[in-house]
């Protein structure tokens, strides 16, 4: 089929943060807390489960189908209502995005908090959240932290070290990290983290395979004992040939 030259483009499917929040902050821009009487609650063809609230037959605000079951068509709600549904709705929003932001993978306490806040949510909405999180273990600092040690140990092993300092910028507390990284065997880390990169560089001379090699360890915080003998296990496996115990060791 030959090129169509005057077909439109496709729209953009998904929009900057930027855009996004600009989006978010009209939309709270054009909300509308007088009071008066309910004259429709009208499903949103755009959004699905969304509905918007006409008040007196003028806009009042967007509302989940959560919220929005709980007025309907005739009733009359004063500043104070409309105010009460619109902090129904900024809850339901926040707990949504720290759902959706918790599907990806599981999260610390402090991480959760931090989205949430870049959100502009106000922190009495983030509390309550975080409360309604914790109450279903959805959000656990205990469970984060053996998930997260968990995970490194599969993929990326590193050193006790590392994981202690990942735990520390998650905000995870010094008893949930002692905890989580108790049963780190750093030599078997070690091990399975360099072995990979072993057969990558067998090629190479002692020297420059020691030198490579070490470096990553390093940069896995693993200490210079722990480092040293992995090299030299890991060079006797891909050489056959017996490490030099002589050999001076400057780890980068």
């Amino acid at each position: 089929m030959p090129f169509e030259k005057n077909k439109k483009p496709f729209a953009r499917k998904f929009k900057t943060r930027e855009e996004r929040e600009a989006a978010r902050a009209a939309r709270l821009a054009r909300i509308n807390t007088s009071p008066g009487r309910v004259t429709a609650v009208e499903p949103q063809v755009k959004r699905a489960n969304r509905f918007t609230l006409y008040i007196d037959d003028h806009f009042a605000m967007g509302l989940s189908a959560y919220v929005a079951a709980s007025v309907r068509v005739g009733q009359e709600l004063s500043r104070a209502d409309l105010e009460k549904l619109l902090y129904a709705e900024q809850l339901e929003e926040a707990r949504n995005k720290a759902l959706s932001f918790l599907a990806v993978r599981p999260r610390s306490e402090r991480e959760v908090r931090q989205r949430l806040a870049q959100k502009k949510y106000p922190q009495e909405i983030i509390d309550q959240v975080m409360a309604r999180l914790g109450d279903v273990k959805l959000v656990d600092d205990r469970d984060f932290a053996k998930f997260w040690v968990e995970n490194r140990e599969g993929f990326k092993p590193r050193s006790k070290r590392a994981l202690q300092y990942e735990l520390r910028q998650k905000g995870v507390t010094a008893e949930e990290i002692t905890r989580a990284v108790k049963k780190v065997d750093e030599r078997d880390s070690a091990y399975r983290a360099a072995h990979s990169k072993a057969l990558r560089y067998k090629e190479l001379d002692a020297q420059s395979f020691r030198e490579k090699l070490s470096g990553f360890l390093a940069r896995r915080g693993f200490d210079y004992t722990v480092t040293r003998e992995t090299v030299n296990r890991l060079w006797q496996e891909v050489s056959g040939k017996q490490a030099d115990s002589n050999q001076d060791w400057d780890i980068e």
